[in-house]
């Protein structure tokens, strides 16, 4: 199982040391998912590299099964050893029996899936019965706690605010932000039962990350020099491990704070657990 004691802001700094603001989102993102229960078999859902499975389930065996519809990505993760199957699936097709896996845990993808009825109820069909549904997502006031969006609601442009967020969206390509609420609906729809949601990435940690983006290069406003300097055209030089040390040396202690940061109770954060349970 996932592990508490792990430091996972390290350990995403040291694979993420190109897009620091990304380390730190996704290690928020495997503190809280390290908390839950992942009962065997597990549904990687949109795998991806397999680089958030392989830090996540660090030291255990490898999960059952790995899926995506790209396959340059679904080819990293086969190269991880983190998955004994991997398969290149449209999510609303996946060619699993029904009721196979004990857990579909997805990542930071739901978000980016146009019509996502199809995926859910695919899900659902071939989850066991009282087999648990977990996923992270952009919550529904992620585009409001972006710093771009704030600067420019404090002087009252919400035109602003509104077109600042859109780009984000465009870049991210992000389709949707549903609130809990929505989410107890279209999981019930799907016939999966809404178990608890969980906010977050604090107001303060989804600012510095959206600065943090412009700042590494990452947005496409943002400062060119980090990118520069990261950019694999630059590997030969020999410079980037030691880069790489110092983003994680550097990093892991002034942003300590912010990684083991808490949305205070009855409060909203950038980012939603999911954990739901099929009846």
């Amino acid at each position: 199982m996932p592990s508490l004691q792990r430091d996972y802001l390290k350990l995403l700094l040291a694979r993420y040391w190109f897009a620091p603001p990304v380390a730190l989102w996704r290690a928020v993102e495997l503190r809280v998912l390290a908390a839950e229960e992942f009962p065997r078999p597990i549904l990687d859902l949109g795998c991806g590299d397999g680089l958030i499975a392989d830090v996540l389930f660090a030291g255990e065996e490898p999960l059952e099964v790995g899926f995506d519809p790209w396959w340059e990505q679904l080819r990293q993760g086969a190269q991880s050893d983190m998955y004994r199957h991997v398969q290149q699936a449209l999510g609303d097709a996946m060619p699993y029996p029904d009721d196979t896996f004990a857990t579909i845990f997805s990542n930071s993808v739901l978000e980016h899936i146009p019509d996502l009825a199809p995926v859910l109820r695919e899900a659902a069909r071939v989850l066991r019965p009282g087999g648990h549904f977990i996923a992270t997502v952009p919550s529904d006031v992620f585009r409001r706690l972006l710093a771009g969006y704030r600067e420019r609601m404090s002087v009252g442009d919400l035109p602003g605010a509104e077109a600042y967020a859109t780009r984000v969206d465009r870049r991210l390509e992000h389709y949707r932000y549903p609130t809990p609420r929505q989410w107890t609906e279209m999981l019930a729809q799907a016939g999966i039962r809404l178990v608890t949601t969980r906010y977050y990435i604090p107001a303060t940690v989804a600012a510095l990350w959206d600065e943090g983006n412009a700042t590494y290069g990452i947005s496409e406003d943002s400062k060119p020099f980090y990118r520069w300097l990261a950019s694999p055209r630059l590997k030969k030089l020999g410079y980037q491990n030691w880069l790489r040390r110092q983003v994680v040396r550097v990093l892991s202690r002034e942003w300590r704070h912010l990684y083991e940061m808490n949305v205070p109770e009855g409060g909203v954060g950038a980012g939603l657990l999911v954990v739901g349970e099929k009846a």
